[in-house]
């Protein structure tokens, strides 16, 4: 949204507050309003009002006021000041201040602010929207876009900020005295308006262009890069783009940039103009910057760049200029006119102490050049700009002519100087922003005196009317239901037939970088309010009779939705049927957990969205939540001894205010979790052994584990005791060493912090058989006798051979253990043994015989070597 405008239609100007670039070049004005009451400055018909109905004269009633002594209150005040005794004070009367801004104080977004102005406190309503020369931004985006060194708790506009500011900032509010309000009789504020200073502005020949530092010199010596005043487009890098909408993208102070929505760095005629990135190239050679081509600004005949251009439609071509669907750029000897605030070239650009002109620039908000720039007429894109918006709010109604008719204004100018205007006030939905045109009439466009000017003002001819063409652009045209009220925030002029050209709809198109062309929404800075005949009550500013103010919808330039002011400027609070739902913060249910438990809260909440949502612990030990901002964070239970209580608050915002709902979690000591056992086991000697400990926890929470390895050798744990769920290991013996009996403890300690009682279990690892052979064998058939010897390869005394049940020669099987089959260890490795009567063993080539070890070992079958 723009809020560059011209302001030349309130003379009553004692109290006007203007912010202006003269001779029709981009005139800023943070509207009047107090000057715009309905008193005209002279007689009827004279000044540069002449000709316009006059609406009232000091003097007549108004506001239903009136003007002549009745009994009743003009009695009583007649009988007060003769007694000396003051009349009470009004439960709501207007104010309107303009002056420094001293103090400025946030309690959050949603809760009211404060203000100071020449020494008067003022309430700054939640949903206040403060109007800055081409932004509008919450009380609390004012603190928390502030640049460093002052942001969030700080704007770095008010005296009283520390350190102090740079410069002074003007602040303009408009607001009722409410005697009856809550907390007790305060200044409200109603409308707020702010800027650096109200002329802090400047005009001059471009002398000098720095292109890498993307800075203008203005007002020197053609050529001299150190005279003139230093200007510097303030134009934040918009993401999509990678650069800035104008420029190469520099901001010192986010809150006083350019209009992102509508150009306001532009021709005399609404043109989009531009900064080139880098320089420009050489005579001839490839654009250097095609975002803003030097093709975009033809030369005549002499070399000289046209001060009045006509483009032609678009090119079919790629790449050919001029094209109307680019910027323009600026050019060294152009004149211009600009606007801004001014910054220091340090990193707290907007901090004092002043140190001097020289590190100071202008960081320009909008820059107006005197080139005219028009498109050809019919054709797309086409651009068109408003500079003067007036509206009254329908507080006063004389002789059957209405304020708001008599005084509404809105002009401004297009670059197609054939299709007519159409203007349109954009209706708010309090509950989503959303806006809606309402058709306020059309006007046409001055093709000759001044090309390309439109003005729509008051009283126009009935709908319907068709003018001829030599009155198109001297009288409009009223909108069907013949009013223009209730006053809106913003106006939307139109290039006839680009009515959908609305931002943000599917269907519209943009060019010159990002703009929506054909179309231009800007806020209505002034408006017109009751006031009272002298002698009579001071009356209250109507501002129940301004939607956006009474029910919201409004949506700041920083994204915030505004819901109606509370606490309200008046003395009674109007009642809107579609306004926003206040929020309705809704913790959940309570929770009782155990220790160390993943706890998930349940909050929600009602309201009109957008809403913000803000968790806080309040009690217990400090907990982390996973996420404050959402509905349902989850975080982890501490380990507590004995049930503890953490309470959290859940706090939801939107546009209306905020609710804040508590819940508590009820933290219970943990009980103790139980290893789940392991069964002994026994393996072979080099064989992986693996085990894995598991817990069964009473409440379910995850467990960690020590293991320790109590007695066996060789000790397979390192460290001992081993922390982890596995351990792993394998352990090598000896053939014939005694087995190895390694015992092992197990303790689960769950997350909590509480542990089990430990589990024990056993790995018994046998060690590899040896190797046995029967070296010789011999049966004495008279006697029955069985002669063997035998071989381990452990030489060990605890070494024990046997032999082994043996198939005979009739066919049956025999076990020798009847009669003695152990072998005699002769303690070298060698066996004998020598057995009778036994049967004898199947002869060759069976071989019937095995001898068995007690390390394991089995001998091969042997058969025998000698019979007699």
């Amino acid at each position: 949204m723009r809020f560059i405008t011209d302001r030349k239609h309130c003379t009553s100007s004692s109290r006007r507050y203007v912010f202006a670039i003269r001779n029709r070049l981009a005139i800023f004005a943070i509207a009047g309003l107090a000057a715009c009451r309905g008193v005209d400055a002279g007689p009827p018909g004279s000044g540069p009002d002449r000709g316009v109905p006059v609406v009232a004269e000091r003097g007549a009633p108004r506001a239903g006021v009136h003007a002549s002594p009745v009994p009743g209150t003009a009695r009583r005040f007649a009988l007060a000041a003769a007694a000396g005794v003051p009349l009470p004070i009004p439960t709501s009367t207007q104010f309107d201040i303009t002056g420094f801004l001293q103090e400025a104080h946030t309690a959050g977004p949603g809760a009211p602010g404060t203000l100071r102005v020449n020494g008067q406190l003022v309430t700054i309503p939640v949903n206040t929207i403060v109007i800055l020369p081409a932004s509008a931004l919450s009380w609390d985006e004012l603190f928390t876009q502030a640049p460093s060194p002052y942001g969030p708790a700080q704007t770095g506009l008010a005296l009283f900020d520390t350190p102090a500011p740079l410069t002074t900032s003007e602040i303009h509010v408009i607001g009722n005295r409410v005697a009856t309000a809550t907390g007790g009789d305060q200044y409200i504020a109603g409308l707020v308006y702010l800027a650096q200073q109200s002329l802090n502005t400047g005009a001059g020949f471009i002398n000098f262009i720095d292109y890498a530092a993307g800075e203008l010199r203005v007002g020197g010596a053609l050529g001299d890069p150190t005279t003139g005043a230093r200007v510097r487009i303030n134009d934040p890098v918009i993401d999509e783009l990678g650069t800035g909408r104008y420029s190469k993208g520099l901001s010192p102070d986010p809150r006083f940039t350019v209009d992102q929505d509508n150009p306001t760095i532009l021709s005399a005629t609404g043109y989009p103009m531009c900064l080139p990135r880098v320089a420009p190239p050489a005579p001839g050679a490839a654009e250097t910057d095609p975002l803003c081509p030097q093709g975009n600004r033809r030369l005549d005949l002499a070399g000289n760049f046209l001060i009045k251009d006509t483009l032609p439609p678009p090119p079919t071509t790629s790449g050919q200029l001029p094209d109307p669907r680019i910027q323009a750029p600026l050019e060294i000897g152009d004149y211009v006119a600009y606007a801004g605030i001014v910054v220091t070239d340090s990193p707290t650009p907007t901090a004092g102490p002043w140190p001097g002109a020289a590190s100071t620039y202008i960081s320009a908000y909008s820059i107006v050049n005197n080139t005219a720039i028009y498109t050809t007429p019919g054709t797309d894109p086409a651009y068109v700009e408003i500079e003067v918006t007036l509206i009254g709010t329908g507080g006063l109604n004389v002789a059957g002519v209405g304020e708001a008719a008599a005084r509404t204004r809105f002009e401004g100018m297009s670059t197609d100087i054939q299709r007519p205007i159409h203007l349109y006030a954009i209706d708010l939905d309090p509950a989503t922003g959303a806006g809606t045109d309402r058709d306020l009439g059309t006007i046409g466009v001055d093709s000759a005196a001044v090309p390309g000017r439109w003005r729509f003002r008051p009283p126009c001819d009935p709908f319907g009317t068709v003018e001829p063409p030599q009155l198109a652009a001297k009288n409009c045209v009223m909108n069907q239901a013949g009013a223009f009220l209730p006053p809106t925030r913003e106006v939307r002029a139109v290039i006839e037939g680009q009515q959908g050209q609305v931002p943000g709809l599917p269907g519209a198109q943009t060019a010159a970088n990002g703009l929506f062309f054909g179309q231009y929404h800007g806020p209505i800075l002034e408006y017109l309010f009751p006031e009272n005949v002298p002698g009579t009550a001071i009356v209250p500013n109507n501002f129940e009779t301004i939607p956006f103010l009474a029910c919201g919808g409004f949506t700041s330039s920083g994204g915030t939705l505004a819901g109606p002011l509370q606490p309200w400027p008046g003395a009674v609070a109007p009642v809107c049927a579609n306004a926003p739902a206040a929020p309705v913060a809704n913790a959940g249910t309570p929770q009782t957990v155990a220790s160390g438990a993943t706890v998930t809260l349940a909050g929600s909440a009602t309201g009109t969205a957008p809403l913000a949502l803000a968790w806080a612990q309040t009690a217990g030990p400090a907990v982390a939540l996973s996420d404050p901002t959402i509905a349902g964070p989850s975080f982890v239970a501490p380990a507590v001894t004995a049930p503890t209580a953490l309470a959290f608050a859940l706090t939801a915002t939107n546009a209306v205010g905020s609710s804040t709902a508590s819940v508590t979690i009820t933290v219970n000591a943990s009980a103790a979790p139980t290893v789940v056992h392991i069964a002994p086991q026994t393996v072979a000697s080099g064989t992986p052994v693996a085990m894995t400990a598991t817990c069964s926890d009473p409440d379910r929470l995850a467990c960690s584990f020590v293991w320790t390895q109590t007695s066996g050798a060789p000790v397979v744990l390192a460290p001992n005791p081993f922390a982890g769920a596995t351990v792993s290991f394998t352990v090598a013996l000896a053939a014939g060493a005694a087995p190895a009996v390694l015992r092992f403890q197990t303790v689960a300690t769950n997350t909590a912090g509480v542990s089990s009682a430990p589990d024990t279990t056993t790995v018994t690892v046998t060690p590899p058989p040896d190797t046995v052979r029967i070296t010789n064998a011999e049966f004495r058939a008279d006697k029955g006798r069985l002669s063997l010897t035998a071989t381990s390869s452990v030489v060990s005394p605890t070494i024990n051979l046997t032999l082994q049940p043996y198939v005979t020669a009739s066919g049956a099987t025999f076990d020798p253990a009847t009669i003695g089959n152990a072998f005699t260890n002769n303690l070298n490795g060698t066996y004998t043994l020598v057995v009778e009567p036994v049967p004898q063993p199947k002869a060759p080539p069976a071989t019937p015989l095995t001898a068995r070890s007690s390390a394991g070992g089995v001998s091969p079958p042997h058969g025998l070597d000698r019979l007699r």
